[in-house]
């Protein structure tokens, strides 16, 4: 067994970049050992349309399907004696490479800085990537009416963007012996104080029951991290009216832990005067 390093990163489609909202819509994997060098995109934009107002499908399918050709021709250059008339010497990151197709620039595909480990495939590891941080999404998103992130977008995003608290707000990882999780909306008053959107506006009773024992499993891990977190889940309701006794049942889970704190979207309004307090006090 043969391990190689590499590094990747993400592609994003950016709608507004003053607002700095964004979606992972591909990424780029390379091993310098092997000149393995892959990008993995999706052509999808249902979500994105239900995301950003405004959002253009056919401009967005002709620019990530003009970046996917240029990796193509890229790849073919590395792997040919021409390589070394574009290289001074062989990138080390990913990134590097992905800033010779898309520049860094203002426009509405931006990369993510670099990670990386080890891997004994990278072309196993470069799918692994893109269905964790892509794929999903968009297979969640077939289950769902308004994904995690539509839910915090439509009703929880406006109490994380008032004057006081915004400035506190930022990515926090809870680790724990048996589970990890980044929480992208978090700030610290002695504990940290971490949230979640969860949207549970799904099309199936057996999805929306599945997805409060997935979450009440998981926060049942990570509240055995050494430093431990204050979790708030920001629950969406279904749409649907026929579904409100799973919804009801979801909520039953969920309460069953006494490690979370859970809001609903009727009690936002009064989050989100409750949060500002709470920064304003801490600080």
């Amino acid at each position: 067994m043969s391990f190689e390093p590499y590094s990747f990163c993400f592609l994003r489609y950016v709608h507004d970049p003053l607002s700095g909202e964004f979606a992972n819509v591909g990424v780029v994997l390379w091993a310098p050992e092997s000149q393995f060098l892959g990008f993995r995109f999706s052509s999808k934009f249902r979500r994105l349309s239900r995301f950003f107002q405004d959002f253009e499908s056919g401009d967005y399918r002709q620019l990530v399907s003009r970046v996917g050709t240029q990796f193509e021709r890229l790849q073919q250059e590395i792997r040919s004696d021409q390589a070394r008339l574009s290289f001074e010497k062989v990138p080390e990151h990913a990134r590097d490479l992905a800033l010779k197709v898309v520049p860094q620039d203002d426009n509405a595909l931006q990369w993510s800085l670099s990670g990386g480990g080890v891997t004994e495939s990278p072309e196993q590891e470069l799918e692994a990537l893109f269905q964790e941080s892509v794929g999903r999404h968009y297979e969640a998103d077939s289950r769902s009416r308004r994904d995690d992130a539509v839910v915090f977008r439509q009703v929880y995003s406006r109490a994380f963007e008032a004057p006081d608290v915004k400035p506190h707000i930022q990515e926090h990882r809870v680790e724990a012996p048996l589970a990890s999780h980044k929480f992208d909306y978090a700030w610290k008053n002695g504990v940290w104080n971490v949230y979640q959107p969860l949207s549970f506006d799904l099309k199936r009773a057996e999805d929306i029951h599945e997805k409060a024992y997935r979450w009440d499993s998981r926060t049942r891990y990570l509240s055995q991290a050494d430093e431990q977190p204050d979790i708030h889940l920001l629950l969406g309701r279904p749409t649907d009216s026929g579904l409100k006794k799973a919804y009801g049942m979801a909520k039953d889970i969920l309460f069953d832990s006494h490690r979370i704190q859970i809001i609903e979207e009727d009690e936002a309004s009064d989050f989100a005067v409750q949060l500002a307090s709470e920064v304003k006090h801490a600080s």
